[in-house]
């Protein structure tokens, strides 16, 4: 938990020194980005259930980071990644719809989280 907290509070300066749109386009794509991650998890699963909901989970992701960037507004992405925080704590100790790795939900729940506070709180 704590790399995940370190490695998502590296990403504040790099937020706050490229400009606005710029920020936005890093945070929507890193949201994506960590959507999609499910879906390795899943094909690892190997139960095509477990791809199917990874994939609508991915690809709901990746659609919350669209509007965010689409429409300039920072509490959209930032509520994205609080939905994923919560989409990891889900998959904690293997009660998700995919078997997961044990460290990655807790590491990525603090992670989102650490994220999505500049955005909502307008630091970013």
């Amino acid at each position: 938990m704590t790399v995940g907290f370190l490695l998502a509070l590296a990403t504040w300066p790099l937020w706050m020194l490229v400009g606005e749109e710029e920020h936005r386009l890093l945070a929507g794509l890193l949201l994506s980005g960590i959507g999609a991650a499910y879906v390795g998890f899943a094909i690892a699963d190997g139960r095509s259930s477990a791809i199917v909901v990874q994939a609508i989970s991915a690809l709901l992701f990746t659609t919350v980071a669209f509007v965010g960037i689409q429409t300039g507004h920072d509490w959209i992405l930032g509520l994205g990644f609080v939905g994923h925080g919560l989409w990891d704590w889900l998959h904690h100790s293997d009660h998700g719809p995919t078997h997961v790795r044990t460290w990655y939900p807790p590491f990525c729940a603090v992670a989102d989280t650490t994220l999505a506070l500049p955005l909502l709180l307008g630091f970013a």
